[in-house]
């Protein structure tokens, strides 16, 4: 059987904000109390409401963060990819799991224990302080995309999105970058908060303005410049 701390590495729990500021020796410690945990596509993590046990780290695949209104409608508010972590905000104030977490496509996730991991940092005030510097990486990252959503248009965050999976990806430097399509297209237009029809206009109208190439599940991006003029 293969072990957690063979699979995660320092390196990798680095890549997280929360984790960001940790030294090697007490990324260590935390490798030691996590678990590997598999999901199939459209398996629900937690619900809304669930006792809370702890957060996760995704390595592969992709996770849905999101809230049902009371007519039943969806609002994503993030989409996990890998090396980001979730379901950690009721971990110091309490409380239940506030969202929904679903996996949208087969996913290897790392669980922390809430239990485990509180006495970890209750017996390492280092570790608890280089996280706290890592939570307020997070917080303004959070910031920044509630200020998108109320502020900016549909294209904007559309703009918006493509750049971030194009900087995620490490495609920028290619002569035509592109992101893949690996989640749905519903998935995506309530992500930037509009409609999947909205989404399938705009993105026609991208590239008939010769901004995008559409080819297959793949975006191509044709003009750089003007993409990142529609993101401002």
């Amino acid at each position: 059987m293969i072990k957690t701390e063979q699979i995660l590495s320092a390196d990798i729990l680095n890549k997280l904000l929360l984790f960001s500021e940790l030294t090697v020796q007490q990324a260590k410690k935390i490798i030691l109390i996590c678990k590997i945990i598999n999901y199939r596509k459209n398996e629900i993590i937690f619900t809304e409401g669930d006792q809370y046990k702890g957060f996760y780290i995704l390595l592969n695949g992709s996770v849905k963060i999101y809230k049902i209104s009371f007519e039943g409608k969806e609002s994503i508010l993030h989409l996990i990819k890998p090396f980001e972590s979730f379901g950690d905000v009721p971990l110091f104030e309490g409380g239940n799991y506030p969202v929904n977490a679903q996996v949208i496509s087969d996913s290897e996730l790392v669980f922390i224990p809430s239990k485990e991991f509180i006495q970890l940092i209750k017996n390492n005030s280092t570790i608890c302080f280089n996280m706290l510097v890592g939570f307020a990486k997070k917080m303004r990252r959070l910031t920044q995309k509630v200020e998108e959503l109320s502020t900016k248009e549909v294209t904007n965050r559309f703009a918006r999105y493509l750049l971030d999976e194009i900087k995620k990806n490490s495609t920028e430097n290619l002569p035509e970058p592109f992101v893949r399509m690996t989640i749905s297209k519903k998935n995506i237009a309530s992500y930037i908060g509009t409609i999947t029809d909205t989404l399938s206009r705009l993105l026609k109208k991208l590239q008939s303005e010769k901004i995008i190439r559409l080819s297959g599940k793949s975006i191509f991006i044709l003009d750089m410049n003007k993409l990142k003029s529609l993101a401002r």
